[in-house]
């Protein structure tokens, strides 16, 4: 740590300055005078071999020409490499310099070299060139370290023993042996999944070939750490109300494990997200109490979740195959679950809720099921099977089964009573017991492929393939309301996969997998027509969220090419849709908060009037950027007045990211600052709060300040690294970056390191508290990390929470009580500050 804030010193002009009178004040000759020369030229830096041991003498060479023919010494930049050695001998003009330095420190490093002549004249730097500094190897035993690091509050045992962390410890293991990894989260807290830890020969196991360091992630459990949390669902195929109507569990299946996203459907906002991530959840079912929270798993199993502590109170073993079917007595003490079997046909068997054994003989079909329906009485199993037929068991006593064809949907009446199918433009009525035909009415609607019975209203809700929905007054056969949700790509949507009504209320949520929808209707019989609730935040990665100053409304915006606006209690307040379905990847507002500026990948700038949801001004486009190539919008900085409108425009080629900074006054559209191609990508942008300094940092630790007044642009340089991302504090003088090798704190004028941490976790987006003492965020490790400022010069962290995809921003409330952040997860959550 203290080489590095020593090298950064070093780096700086006036350390330079001072290092280099001192070389010619030894040298005994006349002081240097600068106006007598010109620079020397760019130097290169050669390194014959990348790769370097602790303590052991490596070998660099520089060299350089000077236009005056003046002789030259070299010096190096080390960056957080230790060495002793950072200057060669003078030597003639074209001639190269060695060193041989030793360095201490290990890890990934980078060196670059420059000329300065007689006269004190200093050259360009060179390329940074890569470098590797390791230990010294041990003696080869046969073993190979394994260290775990721990970030949360938890712990980690092996099997073999050897492991066993409450923070961060290794153990040595033999050559080829399979070591197991235990975890167990303390009180109140999950386990977020291990961390770059490579290939896993089985789940929680892994092959000791090499010395291996990863980490494991915990998290604080949502229902203490969030105040609230909004989501979207990568593949949503069931729901299910509870009880009462309050909350709505979705079904959201994905390649490998899944989530049960449960909504506090008043709110609006999730309530709580169960993850199972070794096995996928395949059927979802809520009874009539809260506890009664049943799924069906792949690897066959039942399972009943408790909803207040997102775990498991019992699993049992019910089939071999995966449960792809689950539904609760009228009376709740008896669950059905159904199976399809490998060599063809159904298996359907029946549980006692709160012991899990067996209650009834197995019921078996000849053909694929789909779905399966319970009556509200009780006495009857209605099972959609293969070839447009569903077939009506009588369970007491077991009686031939009654077929029904022609039929691609199937609900019961809430009684019991009466059943009804949907097929081609018709819905039919049937009586339970005889199974007499009592209505049958025809519609425009297409396939009735999904279809539910009103608890409260004699109506039915059909939905098809082309994404239209009616409401159907079973009795009298008139449509009571009607609607249709145009999917933006017709061709590659699949419908929707579940409609369930409330069981209190005139309104039905729809389910579709792609794209992925969680939308709840609100039947207006009256006016015969539909309104619309979209549950789900984004429906793709949520790329930049933004509070606005006064912490009154949240900005999110997403992949999905919308922006959202939400209230401070995470209830939806509008959707702000400008740029035509393409990603946006940037946000920034006002002081007053009457403005805010979304930037995407259509080269689209909006600025927008927040208080009417619109557009203030036509959209800015940007210019074309380095090699005539168009350009995406990666940051927007709007100024505390809203006068002021900076953008980064980037565009990505072969060979890398090439970048350009555009500034313009808002009121004229007047372009005040144009840099074109800048020298490395931009990772930050970001206005001083008296707005007077516009502030620009590149990947390579250095940044541009442009004074709005004069024009100015003043450049300041660190020691070199490459940051990921970097984000100015609340009174604009220190930047809290993430690179390579940690966290770090730096002073804006100068440069110089205030604080900083190690860390191999790689942070994507990082927010200052509003009081400047700390900074949060996160990043490829999926954890949410907040950081102290110490006095000491150091930062010490805690983790916030978690989530399932990286981290892609994040954004403190004004009053310092709460962080979002939102990641590819496509979710927005608002963690409570310690």
């Amino acid at each position: 740590m203290v080489a590095r804030s020593l090298c950064r010193g070093l780096c700086s002009g006036l350390a330079y300055a001072l290092t280099l009178s001192a070389v010619f004040a030894c040298s005994g000759g006349p002081p240097p005078d600068p106006s007598a020369s010109q620079p020397p030229g760019s130097a290169r830096i050669e390194v014959s071999v990348a790769q370097f041991t602790q303590g052991e003498a490596g070998h660099f060479r520089c060299i350089a020409e000077d236009p005056d023919g003046d002789a030259l010494l070299y010096v190096f930049d080390w960056g957080r490499a230790r060495a002793e050695v950072g200057m060669t001998p003078r030597v003639p003009s074209g001639t190269a310099g060695d060193v041989s330095p030793t360095f201490q420190a290990v890890g990934e490093f980078t060196a670059r070299c420059r000329a300065v002549d007689t006269h004190g004249q200093l050259g360009a730097w060179s390329e940074q060139v890569p470098f590797h500094v390791q230990r010294p190897p041990p003696p080869d035993d046969g073993k190979r370290e394994f260290k775990v690091e721990l970030f949360g509050q938890g712990r980690v045992t092996s099997t073999p023993s050897g492991i066993d962390c409450p923070t961060t410890c290794s153990a040595r293991f033999d050559v080829g042996t399979h070591v197991s990894l235990s975890v167990e989260p303390q009180p109140g807290w999950r386990f977020a999944g291990m961390l770059r830890c490579g290939t896993e020969a089985a789940p929680g196991v892994f092959q000791v070939e090499h010395n291996r360091h990863c980490g494991a992630g915990f998290a604080r459990l949502e229902a203490h750490a969030a105040e609230w949390r909004q989501t979207g669902a990568y593949h949503p195929t069931d729901a299910t109300w509870g009880p009462e109507g309050w909350l709505l569990a979705v079904l959201d299946r994905r390649s490998a494990g899944g989530r049960l996203r449960i909504w506090n459907a008043g709110l609006g906002h999730v309530a709580r997200v169960l993850r199972m991530d070794a096995v996928d959840m395949r059927s979802v079912s809520w009874g009539p109490r809260y506890e009664d929270l049943a799924v069906g798993l792949e690897d066959g199993r039942l399972g009943l979740i408790d909803p207040a502590t997102e775990a498991f109170r019992q699993t049992w073993s019910a089939h071999e195959g995966p449960v792809v079917g689950v539904t609760w007595s009228a009376q709740g003490d008896e669950l059905a679950s159904v199976s399809n079997l490998g060599e063809g046909g159904a298996e359907v068997r029946f549980w006692s809720a709160s012991t899990g054994a067996e209650r009834r003989t197995p019921l078996r079909t000849a053909r694929t099921v789909r779905r399966i329906h319970w009556s509200p009485d009780g006495a009857r199993i209605a099972l959609e099977v293969q070839g447009e037929q569903v077939e009506i068991h009588t369970l007491d006593p077991w009686v031939q089964v009654q077929e029904v064809v022609n039929a691609d949907g199937f609900a019961w009446s809430p009684e019991g009573e009466r059943y009804a199918v949907g097929s081609y433009r018709n819905v039919r009525v049937y009586d339970s017991v005889t199974h007499a035909l009592q209505a049958s009415w025809f519609g425009s609607w297409s396939t009735s492929s999904r279809m539910d019975w009103s608890p409260t209203e004699d109506w039915l809700v059909l939905v098809d393939a082309l994404h239209s929905l009616t409401v159907l007054n079973v009795t009298t056969g008139v449509v009571v309301a009607e609607g249709s949700e145009v999917p933006r790509n017709p061709l590659s949507a699949l419908g929707y996969s579940a409609v369930r009504f409330h069981p209190r209320q005139a309104s039905f949520v729809a389910v579709e997998s792609e794209p992925a929808s969680v939308s709840i209707f609100s039947v207006d019989a009256p006016q015969a027509r539909l309104s619309r609730n979209e549950l789900l935040a984004h429906t793709s990665e949520v790329a930049a969220t933004a509070w606005s100053p006064a912490g009154d409304r949240l900005a999110s915006a997403g992949h999905d090419g919308k922006v959202r606006l939400w209230e401070p209690t995470g209830r939806a307040m509008a959707t702000l849709d400008g740029h035509d379905g393409n990603q946006v990847r940037s946000l920034a507002w006002n002081a007053s908060g009457t403005r805010l500026a979304s930037g995407g990948t259509d080269g689209r700038i909006c600025l927008w009037d927040v208080e009417q949801g619109r557009l203030a001004q036509p959209p800015i486009h940007l210019m074309m950027g380095p090699r005539e190539r168009p350009l995406e919008v990666d940051h927007v900085a709007l100024s505390p007045d809203g006068r002021t409108l900076a953008s980064v425009g980037a565009t990505v080629f072969l060979t890398g990211k090439g970048t350009s900074i555009q500034v313009w006054d808002v009121a004229s559209g007047v372009e005040l600052l144009r840099i074109p191609d800048t020298d490395g990508p931009v990772v930050g942008l970001g206005w001083t709060p008296d707005g007077a300094s516009l502030i620009i940092v590149y990947s390579h630790a250095a940044w541009d300040i442009w004074n709005l007044a004069s024009g100015a642009l003043r450049r300041v340089e660190s020691a070199w690294e490459l940051l990921s991302t970097a984000v100015l504090s609340p009174d604009g003088t220190r930047l809290a970056c993430s690179d390579r090798r940690g966290v770090s704190v730096l002073d804006v004028a100068t440069g110089a390191v205030i604080a900083e941490t190690p860390t191999w976790t790689t942070q994507l987006a990082l927010a200052w508290h509003p009081a400047g003492a700390s900074f949060a965020g996160g990043g490829t490790q999926r954890l949410v990390f907040q950081w102290q400022v110490l006095e000491t010069g150091h930062l010490s962290h805690s983790v916030l929470g978690a989530h399932d995809g990286m981290v892609l921003g994040a954004s403190w409330r004004g009053d310092g009580a709460v962080v979002t952040t939102s990641g590819a997860d496509m979710s927005l959550v608002t963690w409570h500050a310690p």
